[in-house]
């Protein structure tokens, strides 16, 4: 493979950066969008609800697939081609006149979103040298924490004064720079391939199967809520078949699913730790709208700009930490960074309707220095415990744990705000009650004091098997 001059490393880092940062952002950027689709487009708020349900089903049923070929074909070959495929869809969801055309744009969308999400970490890994690599896949996690949490804030400022369409006419200029770079400073020349087995076909088919079921589920959850048959039946049919996945991939010569790369405690527990940041970053993600515009009244655009704090904050933050990462123990920054959030999540508790609203500020602000220090070296943990041949199928994996966490995280707040407001009010609440703003603050306490709970068990947890692993063998070094 070619080596690549070090001051071309900074051009293939924003390209690659710029493609990963639409590609999460477009799973969050439409929520704040649907009203508006739902009158432009003649259809009911159920099924305008699909134009997001849909991008993260088909993203989430693909990655690990996409990761794969990657490692067979070559990863930058598929990112290349993934960049193509995202932006020319984007330009049909932009020009979209229907329900349907949007949804089958979106899909397309999807599927290049999830060949770049897939490949992006490998590329990143295999490319940068070692004195270089932390700091890299810092900006990365930058780029990706960024655009899921950015979403929201930035679409509601468009909206503000553009038709909906500029949500995806965004990405095409966008997308053509990043095109332009990928081309000139990331040739398909220097890709690694790795020789396998016949493709898995029916551990794909029920990969795509099993996902697309639980994530209905889960994501249908928010709407219809879990006591429903529906829900249950495909949340259920999709554990049952992911857990088939399992048992059949232990099984086979060159699998979907990585199953070997579990059997790494290392990779398991970092990979965990990061599905479960990404659960409570999306607390913040789902209450904060509600607790600003509905609780506080401010305006939309207040609003948009007053959640740029999180993310902001950890931009700057996370290259930093990338960087302490490759000349410190990347694990101890995690553990700094985790402790941040959890102190975070404290003033969220404390926010209500009276104080300043500097409170919450600055628990956006922990959040994102905690996120900023944490996602860094835990990228860099995850991908040095694998060998070069299962890049791809790592950082699919990866990728993966991140939007199950945003999609789960989403739906398990909404639940436990509305239930804790339900049960203090007596009865069923599935909306924010404008003459009763004290029962919303209530059911965002208990909520927030749920997740800084399960942030410092994590915390907690993840620094006591540490020492465990270090005291069963003094000798580990990563």
């Amino acid at each position: 493979m070619e080596t690549v001059q070090r001051k071309n490393l900074t051009m293939i880092l924003i390209g690659v950066g710029i493609v990963i940062f639409m590609s999460t952002l477009d799973s969050s950027i439409v929520t704040v969008a649907l009203p508006v689709l739902s009158k432009a487009l003649h259809t009911n708020m159920s099924l305008i609800n699909w134009v997001v349900t849909m991008y993260l089903i088909v993203m989430s049923s693909t990655l690990m697939i996409f990761g794969k070929l990657g490692d067979k074909y070559g990863k930058i070959k598929f990112f290349q081609l993934g960049t193509l495929i995202f932006v020319i869809s984007s330009a049909l969801c932009a020009l979209s006149v229907s329900w349907l055309t949007l949804i089958i744009a979106r899909s397309l969308q999807a599927i290049g979103a999830a060949m770049t999400m897939a490949t992006s970490n490998g590329i990143i890994v295999e490319i940068f040298p070692d004195d270089r690599r932390g700091q890299a896949l810092g900006w990365m996690g930058s780029f990706v924490s960024l655009g899921g949490i950015i979403g929201p804030s930035l679409g509601g400022i468009l909206l503000n004064f553009f038709p909906w369409h500029i949500i995806f006419w965004l990405n095409v200029p966008i997308g053509f720079i990043a095109i332009f770079i990928l081309f000139k400073y990331l040739p398909s020349s220097l890709d690694k391939k790795f020789a396998s087995a016949k493709f898995d076909l029916f551990g794909s088919a029920l990969l795509i199967v099993g996902f697309t079921s639980m994530f209905v589920g889960i994501l249908l959850s928010q709407q219809l809520g879990w006591s429903d048959w529906r829900i249950l039946t495909l949340t259920i049919v999709g554990v049952i078949l992911l857990t088939l996945l399992y048992r059949y991939e232990t099984k086979q010569v060159d699998p979907i699913l990585p199953v070997k790369l579990f059997k790494n405690k290392w990779f398991s527990v970092q990979l965990l730790t990061c599905f479960m940041v990404f659960i409570i970053d999306f607390f913040f993600d789902v209450i904060a709208p509600f607790y600003l515009q509905n609780a506080r009244e401010f305006s939309p655009l207040f609003s948009g700009f007053f959640l740029l704090i999180f993310p902001v904050v950890q931009l700057f933050v996370a290259p930093i930490s990338g960087s302490l990462a490759d000349k410190y123990d990347p694990f101890k920054i995690t553990l700094v960074g985790l402790a941040i959030i959890s102190f975070g999540q404290i003033f969220y508790v404390l926010s209500g309707l009276q104080n300043t609203i500097l409170i919450f500020a600055f628990g956006a602000a922990m959040a994102g220095l905690g996120n900023g220090l944490f996602h860094s070296p835990n990228n860099v943990l995850v991908m040095s415990t694998v060998d070069e041949k299962d890049y791809g199928s790592a950082g699919s994996v990866y990728s993966l744990a991140r939007t199950v966490g945003m999609v789960v995280g989403s739906a398990m707040s909404t639940t436990l705000l509305f239930g804790s407001m339900s049960i203090l009010k007596g009865s069923r609440v599935t909306s924010y009650i404008p003459s009763d703003p004290q029962l919303f603050i209530d059911g965002m306490h208990l909520t927030f004091g749920l997740s800084c709970t399960i942030s410092v068990l994590l915390l907690v947890g993840i620094y006591l098997w540490h020492r465990k692993v270090s005291k069963e063998n003094p000798s580990l070094k990563l």
